[in-house]
């Protein structure tokens, strides 16, 4: 393994696979954990969605480059070293659109316009009662 610049380090074959198989693992894992609480614990699901970003960061720089982020200071480090590395015009174009996607879905949420918030409510209610398991039966099959 070699160390760059204090910042992160370039694994060895056998490092590898394993650095990146426990980020896909974790990235995932966040994922679907913050999924399961984004209604009942929003805050909680926006910290998780977070660190599913940053592992599949990792994941990616372990995988691409072979780059191992240390312990110290994780998350400038990935941020730096994803700026260093995604420098590419069509990957850089490609990650500023995701990017700006990402923003625009979460102002919509994280700021909802009043008349959005009563659809967002209603879609939520009506998805909520589609998973039930306990609905009673509307009154003409009773």
């Amino acid at each position: 393994m070699v160390t760059l610049g204090n910042s992160w380090e370039i694994m060895d074959i056998t490092e590898k696979g394993v650095y990146v198989q426990w980020h896909d693992y974790a990235y995932q894992d966040d994922l679907e954990s913050a999924e399961s609480l984004i209604e009942t614990h929003p805050r909680n699901a926006i910290i998780l969605g977070y660190y599913s970003m940053h592992n599949i960061a990792k994941k990616y720089l372990g995988d691409v480059f072979s780059i191992k982020i240390p312990h110290d200071d994780t998350h400038s480090s990935t941020l730096k070293a994803l700026k260093e590395k995604i420098n590419k015009e069509a990957t850089k174009k490609r990650v500023i659109e995701l990017m700006k996607e990402a923003q625009e879905e979460y102002e919509i949420f994280s700021k909802p316009k009043p008349e959005l918030l009563s659809t967002l409510l209603r879609y939520g209610k009506s998805e909520r009662a589609s998973h039930s398991y306990y609905q009673s039966k509307p009154e003409a099959e009773k």
